[in-house]
């Protein structure tokens, strides 16, 4: 799953086949014995199993709770996220709280988002459909503020998922002075370069970057 701010929700594949036959068994339960309607009352912070759009069920924790039943919830094992009503959801029984939830929340390194917001959907939508159910490779470059800032590689060719989208002007590089992230923002940067010149996406209109500067009073 991709969120609003760009964060983005990983599986780590080793535990795939784990959390499968979990899915399946849970699916068995509660199809053989259903849960009573109104039989559970949700909670802020209860792991619970919610009823997706799907008509299948899925391990949920719940985030808030709104008057006339309406349940937010996060599905903990893929990381999007639902308004259900409250008879969509029961109980999850102590055996399924075992495995961790499996959807990891992370953040692109060195990248940001466009202030626009049809250029921010555009990175967004990029982001979900170039990635989705797709094996990478991550790498863990940073923490900031209890967030993992991660490079992406793809599984197959090993192209930088971050370095493709600015090549494709569809973010901004961010510029970091730590040393150990040197080469990483020098490339990444490279790759800007070269959706500025090529005038792709955020750069359509030139390099709008230049004038902030000369608007704030800097001299190029």
């Amino acid at each position: 799953e991709v969120a609003d701010d760009f964060s983005f929700f990983a599986q780590n594949v080793d535990t795939g086949p784990e959390l499968e036959k979990l899915m399946e068994q849970l699916r068995t339960d509660l199809t053989t014995s259903p849960p009573l309607t109104g039989s559970y009352t949700p909670k802020k912070g209860d792991l619970c199993a919610s009823k997706f759009s799907d008509g299948e069920w899925y391990r949920a924790r719940v985030e808030k709770i709104e008057a006339g039943g309406k349940i937010h919830v996060l599905y903990v094992d893929f990381g999007n996220r639902e308004v259900v009503d409250a008879t969509k959801l029961a109980a999850l029984p102590g055996s399924y709280h075992v495995l961790p939830p499996q959807a990891r929340q992370y953040h692109l390194a060195c990248v940001s988002l466009p202030t626009d917001e049809d250029d921010k959907s555009a990175a967004i939508d990029a982001m979900y459909n170039d990635n989705i159910n797709k094996q990478c490779l991550l790498n863990v470059e940073y923490k900031r503020d209890g967030n993992d800032y991660v490079s992406l590689l793809f599984g197959d060719n090993k192209e930088d998922v971050a370095h493709a989208m600015l090549a494709e002007g569809l973010l901004l590089a961010e510029p970091r002075r730590e040393k150990r992230l040197a080469k990483l923002v020098e490339q990444y940067t490279a790759a800007q370069d070269k959706a500025k010149a090529a005038r792709l996406n955020l750069w359509r209109y030139g390099d709008f970057t230049e004038d902030d500067a000369r608007e704030f009073g800097f001299q190029g």
